[in-house]
C-alpha cells in the first residue's frame, strides 16, 4: 500500500477519534464509540476480533460550587469524586505531620503545600504507589472530614480515584490562598453521578491458532475533559494502519493488535482483565510493543528495549537501534507495556521525545488536539513496525 493512501486513512482516524468523538474516558458513551469504530476496522481487514468486556463505573462531574464569606471561590471537581453538599468548618494543613495531628471529622480539609505538590496514586493502583501517598489517603480516611478542597500551584487534580470515598475538589493556589489566611465556614457542593456501565479491551489477531504471538499494543481510553491526540489517538491510529498491512501468510505466528482499555483510568480495568486472562503463558509471547504518545510535531520519535532472561531478537533489536528516525532512550516504567515487562516479557515501546514534561501543560488536557501531530512520524512507525513483523 502506497504511503499516500495511509496518509489519507490516518487523518480520517485521527478527526474522528479525536475531533468527532473527543474524550473518551473508559465506561463512557464516546469510549463505546471508538471500541465499536476499531472493531469494525479490523474486521474488515481479515482480523479475528475478541471485545474482552470488563465492569467500569462512568463517573461525572457537573460542575462544584465553594462559597466562603459570601464570596464565590472558582472550583473543579475531582476524577471520579463523590457528591456532596457540605455546610462546615474548614481546617487547613499543609504537610503529613499537620495531617496526623489534626482534627478534621466532620470538617472539609483544606489542603495545601507539601500535601498537593503532586497527584496522588489511586490506592488500589499495583504498579506504582509510594508509601507516602498511601499514608496520606490512609489517614484522610481515618480523619473523616466531609469533603477536601486542594489548592495547587497547577491547575490538576490531585485525587483521581473511585475507590476514595471523600468528595474532593481542586483550586488553584491564586484563587485558593484566601482559605489558607483565615478560617470559619464555608459551603461546598459537588455536582457529581457515578452509572454503572462497561468498556472493553479490543483484541484483533491474525492467525489466532499459532500459539507464538506477538503482541503490538496502545491504549485507546483517555482523561476526561482532554481530546486525546497524541494521548493516545496517534497509537490507536498506528494499530488500525498497521493491520491493513500484514497478511497471514506474511508471518508465521500469530500477530496480537491489542487495544486496552483503562490505562487513564484510575483502576486500569482493562489491563487487569488482560492480565488475568492472557498473560498466564508469557512465555508464549516473542515480545510486546507500546505505541503511546508518537507524533509530537518538532521532536524525534524515541524507542526503549526493557529485557531480562528473555532477549529480543538481536536483528530487529539492531534494525532500530540503527534507524535514522529513532531516538534510543532509557526505559520508562510507565505504560501498558509494564504490563509485560512485570512477567519477564521482552519489550520495545515508541514514544515522542520530552512527552513526559508535557504531561501537566499538555497532555490530559484540553490542548492534545491534532495540532501537535506530526503525520509523517507516525507513518514512519506504522512502516518500521510493518517491517519488523515481517522479518520476524
Amino acid at each position: 500500500m502506497q504511503n499516500d493512501a495511509l496518509y489519507i486513512n490516518l487523518n480520517e482516524i485521527l478527526n474522528y477519534i479525536s475531533i468527532e468523538v473527543g474524550e473518551r474516558p473508559t465506561g463512557s458513551e464516546n469510549n463505546m464509540k471508538v471500541e465499536r469504530f476499531v472493531a469494525n476496522y479490523f474486521k474488515q481487514q481479515g482480523f479475528a476480533v475478541e471485545l474482552q468486556r470488563f465492569d467500569s463505573p462512568d463517573f461525572k462531574a457537573e460542575g462544584a460550587e465553594l462559597t466562603y464569606k459570601g464570596e464565590s471561590i472558582p472550583v473543579k471537581p475531582s476524577y471520579y469524586t463523590k457528591e456532596c453538599n457540605v455546610t462546615a468548618a474548614y481546617v487547613t494543613v499543609g504537610t503529613v505531620g499537620e495531617l496526623k495531628r489534626s482534627n478534621m471529622t466532620g470538617k472539609v480539609a483544606v489542603l495545601h503545600s507539601d500535601l498537593t505538590g503532586e497527584q496522588l496514586m489511586p490506592k488500589s493502583f499495583p504498579f506504582y504507589n509510594p508509601e507516602r501517598h498511601q499514608e496520606i489517603i490512609q489517614l484522610l480516611e481515618e480523619k473523616q472530614p466531609a469533603a477536601i478542597i486542594t489548592v495547587t500551584e497547577r491547575d490538576e487534580s490531585v485525587f483521581e480515584d473511585g475507590d476514595f470515598l471523600i468528595p474532593s475538589v481542586y483550586v488553584k493556589k491564586n484563587d485558593g490562598e484566601i482559605l489558607l489566611e483565615s478560617e470559619g465556614e464555608l459551603h461546598l457542593v459537588i455536582n457529581a453521578k457515578k452509572e454503572e456501565s462497561e468498556g472493553a479491551n479490543v483484541i484483533a489477531r491474525l492467525n489466532p491458532e499459532m500459539k507464538r504471538r506477538i503482541v503490538i499494543t496502545a491504549h485507546m481510553d483517555t482523561k476526561m475533559e482532554t481530546p486525546g491526540a497524541l494521548d493516545n489517538a496517534t497509537g490507536i491510529a498506528i494499530l488500525l494502519l498497521l493491520s491493513r498491512l500484514i497478511e497471514p501468510e506474511n508471518i508465521d505466528f500469530c500477530l496480537e493488535l491489542l487495544l486496552l482499555n483503562g490505562e487513564d483510568y484510575y483502576s486500569i480495568p482493562g489491563q487487569r482483565a488482560y492480565m488475568d486472562t492472557y498473560l498466564k503463558t508469557p512465555e508464549d509471547i516473542l515480545c510486546a510493543i507500546n505505541c503511546d504518545g508518537v507524533g509530537l510535531k518538532d521532536s524525534p520519535t524515541t524507542v526503549m528495549f526493557m529485557e531480562d532472561e528473555r532477549q529480543l531478537d538481536k536483528q530487529m533489536k539492531d534494525r532500530l537501534q540503527e534507524d535514522a528516525n529513532l531516538m534510543v532512550i532509557d526505559p520508562w516504567p510507565m505504560g501498558d507495556h509494564m504490563l509485560f515487562a512485570l512477567e519477564g516479557v521482552p519489550v520495545i515501546a515508541f514514544t515522542s521525545k520530552g512527552i513526559f514534561q508535557l504531561l501537566d501543560t499538555v497532555i490530559h488536557t484540553e490542548k492534545d488536539t491534532v495540532d501537535l501531530i506530526d503525520p509523517k512520524k507516525v507513518i514512519q512507525v506504522v512502516r518500521t513496525l510493518e517491517e519488523m513483523v515481517k522479518n520476524e
